[in-house]
């Protein structure tokens, strides 16, 4: 049985039950042998004979041509032993034995779907393909679902292990290390050098202290970059270890970038909508999976305030929200000196996120992430700012467009030729300052004055459209606000439908989810019982495919609401896992004594 604590992309940081054991995944495979064991640090170990090692041990099952009958659930099935070109020729043999399966094609998925683990064939050949890897790991994962325990042998090296991880891989072997050490080749998290251009005296690995042989470095090496994954995933920061990891080889890139660009619609499910700090440093930054869901829902979630008359365009600040910044309180002080501010609509304009509504500013991950402000756009950021910005003038209608900006200020230039610009040197200057309030003061003298009460309901209309799109708008309709940002209550008729919080996102009560569930949005459905704590996967019968990790559900049977909460999974793994917490339960309904 299979759990998962943690994730990033598609990796799991996950409690895996074999038996009486509990491994913890990302795993290594350490090879096990007469002439060479597996190092005494190795939580598991590929075998071609089961010995009397007490370690979870995974035997090998040759191919087909020289198959070896399983007697054990962890005994793996003979591979049809063809090259990834032939991997569909259709060859008699068994892709199954006990708990695990061995696939090269699309005929071995099928026999697969009853077993509890996978390992993807011809693992070394997918170095000189990258696109036909990141193909398997789609296959495996859409046929097969999100549940099974995923593993490749003869590829996992110190300097890619992040990346296999991320793209999925739970399972990794040893036989890398062992093939390497052979040609003398030394690994590190950075790559490989020769032996003989090595300087073991500098690496600070126990093996090469003790002036252990190479073999010992390099499985010692692959080891600590394991832990260095479960760590990263655990604090959610695995995808920043994998874009540190891109340097380090072709091939790295290739998968990240196939993952990214081509098959970002297999990541984003599962990855979450909520989260710490999110560091996006590099220019593959712009493709994340949170990035890219945040600049779409912008797109077919997102529409002005219909009070809102002026566009004002405003640069970023480093710390979020911008709101609490200096700059961005200065910015508010020149906006409510003009002569209408009711009529202004801001917008901040920033890489990676493109355009972030003020309202918006505290949604994940635009009120979390942090780059580096060098006042330097590339070409691909001013293309993305380009592009957003268009598709919002194009869906939302304003007069006039303000750019208060600096950096940006010849992007948007470019993009919205009669946008009026009023920073002069800096943005935050007194002079522009005086500039941006002269100018909305002309701009929004002659549009009607907006009353606060029907601005702020408009701007929480916004939050929940964005959050649970068009079902949303229920849980605001006809509502009063209570509080003041981020802490308001949500009132309809009396009673209290959800909570805006300082993660940017409306929590809801059970009058609110009794609402989505009418709306048939963001619901998980479960088996005929009363909860009394939080739901855990065995209990899920179905759930909304649109609900990500972190999203705010409810937990009906059939038409009766049971309970709301929030997804520890995304809608897939609440059906297929049988262990884990679904939704971490925030009210219940009361059971009647």
């Amino acid at each position: 049985m299979f759990e998962i604590d943690a994730r990033g992309g598609l990796g799991r940081h996950g409690i895996w039950n074999r038996g009486e054991r509990t491994l913890t995944t990302p795993l290594v495979l350490f090879l096990h042998g007469d002439s060479r064991g597996a190092p005494s640090y190795a939580e598991g170990l590929l075998v071609s004979e089961r010995t009397e090692d007490p370690r979870f041990q995974v035997r090998v099952g040759g191919s087909s041509f020289a198959p070896r009958p399983a007697k054990d659930p962890d005994d793996l099935p003979a591979a049809k032993g063809i090259p990834l070109a032939l991997a569909d020729l259709e060859i008699p043999h068994e892709a199954v034995a006990g708990d695990w399966a061995v696939v090269s094609g699309e005929s071995d998925l099928v026999a697969a779907k009853a077993v509890s683990g996978v390992f993807i064939a011809n693992g070394p050949e997918f170095e000189r393909f990258p696109r036909e890897f990141v193909s398997a790991i789609r296959a495996v994962r859409e046929t097969l679902g999100p549940a099974k325990v995923v593993a490749v042998t003869g590829l996992a090296t110190p300097s890619n292990l992040s990346v296999l991880v991320y793209a999925g891989i739970d399972v990794v072997d040893s036989s890398r290390m062992r093939l390497d050490s052979a040609r003398g080749l030394f690994h590190t998290a950075d790559g490989t050098v020769p032996v003989a251009q090595a300087d073991r005296d500098a690496c600070a690995c126990p093996a090469c202290a003790a002036g252990e042989d190479l073999g010992a470095h390099n499985d010692r090496a692959l080891f600590r970059e394991m832990l260095l994954v479960r760590n990263h995933l655990v604090h959610g920061r695995l995808r920043e270890l994998v874009e540190r990891r891109l340097a380090n080889a072709p091939w790295n890139t290739a998968v990240v970038r196939h993952l990214d660009l081509r098959e970002s619609d297999l990541v984003e499910p599962y990855t979450p909508v909520a989260g710490g700090e999110m560091r996006a440093y590099s220019a593959e930054s712009l493709a994340r999976p949170e990035i890219v869901r945040f600049r779409r829902r912008i797109r077919e979630r997102y529409a002005k305030r219909p009070s809102a008359r002026i566009l004002l365009l405003l640069p970023c600040s480093a710390r979020k929200p911008y709101s609490t910044s200096r700059s961005h309180r200065r910015f508010r002080d020149a906006i409510l000196a003009s002569a209408n501010p009711s009529a202004v609509h801001e917008v901040i304009v920033t890489s990676p996120l493109g355009l972030i509504p003020r309202e918006l500013e505290r949604f994940y991950p635009a009120g979390a992430y942090d780059i580096p402000v060098t006042g330097d756009w590339s070409r691909d950021e001013a293309a993305m700012i380009t592009e957003d910005l268009r598709a919002f003038l194009a869906a939302n209608r304003y007069e006039t467009v303000v750019a208060h900006l600096a950096a940006e200020a010849p992007i948007v230039k470019a993009a919205v030729p009669d946008a009026i610009p009023t920073s002069k040197e800096r943005p935050t200057s007194d002079e522009s300052l005086a500039s941006l309030t002269a100018t909305l003061s002309h701009v929004t003298r002659s549009a009607p004055h907006v009353p606060k009460g029907l601005r702020f309901s408009e701007e929480m209309s916004n939050i929940a459209r964005f959050q649970f799109g068009e079902a949303g708008l229920g849980l605001v309709r006809g509502a009063t606000f209570r509080g003041r940002m981020p802490d308001v209550r949500v009132i309809r008729e009396g009673t209290q439908v959800a909570m805006h919080t300082g993660r940017g996102m409306l929590s809801l009560t059970l009058a609110g989810g009794v609402i989505l569930s009418a709306a048939d949005a963001y619901w998980v459905e479960i088996e005929d019982f009363r909860p009394k704590g939080n739901i855990f996967a065995v209990g899920v019968v179905d759930a909304a495919p649109e609900i990500r990790p972190g999203d705010e559900v409810v937990v009906r049977h059939g038409k009766d609401v049971r309970a709301v909460g929030t997804a520890r999974l995304s809608a897939r793994e609440m059906v297929d896992f049988r262990r884990g917490e679904a939704v971490h339960v925030r009210h219940v309904i009361e059971v009647p004594p």
